[in-house]
């Protein structure tokens, strides 16, 4: 750990890194501000800055073992944050651009660049549907219907951890099927 990482200390790393809720509980209220400002820089949105932030940290949970502690835990927190901003933002932008062309041209696209949005969109769907139950409700809630991570566990009387993780294991599924659609098009 650099000296940057004033903020936390790295036994406080290593202990976060052997399953330490206290240790993680200490970073979560280290840097979660932190982090969603870094995000809501990138996005400007605060209720999806505040839902990729809570995404974050369950998948800084779940891979806390991938955290190398010789490095600045900073600069590996800020990455990440980084990422999944863009991340974000590139599906955003592909989920965008095919609303705005199917809009604009009605059903009756022809061009190859509406054909692949459309293709995507059909995955994506496709894809939710396949999802098992909780998970799909969990991810229509909040991304069609805008409710947040609190309100869906309400609604669906569960935890808000168990929304966030199915979200997040939601949000990971459809990027990898994304991504692995990307590259077959070249």
């Amino acid at each position: 750990m650099t000296s940057g990482d004033s903020c936390i200390d790295i036994k406080t790393i290593e202990a976060l890194w052997n399953s330490d809720h206290k240790a993680f509980e200490t970073v979560f209220i280290t840097y979660y501000n932190k982090t969603k400002a870094l995000i809501y820089g990138y996005i400007k949105s605060e209720s999806d800055a505040e839902e990729l932030t809570e995404d974050l940290f369950v998948n800084l949970w779940i891979n806390r073992q991938s955290i190398d502690i010789s490095k600045s835990f900073e600069a590996y927190l800020h990455t990440i944050a980084r990422n999944a901003a863009i991340n974000y933002l590139n599906h955003k932008y592909v989920h965008l651009a095919y609303t705005n062309k199917f809009q604009f041209q009605e059903c009756s696209s022809t061009s190859e660049e509406d054909l692949i949005a459309k293709e995507l969109d059909l995955l994506i769907d496709d894809l939710v549907e396949k999802m098992p139950e909780q998970r799909k409700q969990i991810y229509i809630l909040s991304r069609n219907k805008g409710l947040s991570n609190t309100e869906i566990a309400e609604r669906l009387d569960t935890t808000k951890r168990n929304v966030e993780s199915q979200l997040s294991l939601a949000l990971k599924e459809i990027r990898k099927a994304i991504s692995t659609f990307i590259f077959s098009l070249f």
